[in-house]
């Protein structure tokens, strides 16, 4: 981990955003409505790997290096890239984004809004579903 894992992760679980919209598309409010959608509580980075070590039933090394450490190897790989004219995984801004609290509100969704799952359980349901008990469906998802 980089830095203390203390900044805050907002989140949502698909399945509760999907129930969101239905319910949003059934029960149709004449006007424009804008929502963040955010499943709560929001967790720090170390409760989050905490919660992902639980269900993967595995023990990771609690090895945390400063943020002035990563950023620093953030910005050789920036350089070895650019002068490489290789693509590399690891860069200044990944360490900024990964070290960052991205929190948001989502008061107003909370009035109107009960989630049928608590994140944890969202979390809990995705890794099973795409590292536990995966399926071989051919189907591959791919992220940055």
């Amino acid at each position: 981990m980089i830095g203390n894992g203390n900044n805050k992760k907002s989140m949502a679980y698909v399945r509760n955003i999907v129930e969101f919209l239905r319910q949003k598309t059934i029960k149709a409010e004449v006007g424009y409505h804008v929502f963040n959608y955010t499943d709560t509580p929001d967790l720090n980075m170390n409760q989050l790997v905490e919660l992902v070590e639980k269900k993967m039933n595995i023990n990771t090394t609690n090895i945390k290096i400063p943020y002035f450490l990563g950023i620093l190897c953030g910005y050789f790989f920036d350089f070895y890239s650019k002068v490489s004219s290789k693509e590399v995984l690891i860069s200044s801004v990944r360490v900024k984004k990964f070290c960052a609290t991205t929190k948001y509100s989502s008061l107003k969704l909370r009035k109107k809004y009960k989630a049928p799952f608590t994140l944890e359980q969202g979390l809990n349901k995705t890794l099973e579903n795409e590292f536990i008990n995966t399926k071989n469906d051919n189907i591959l998802f791919f992220s940055e």
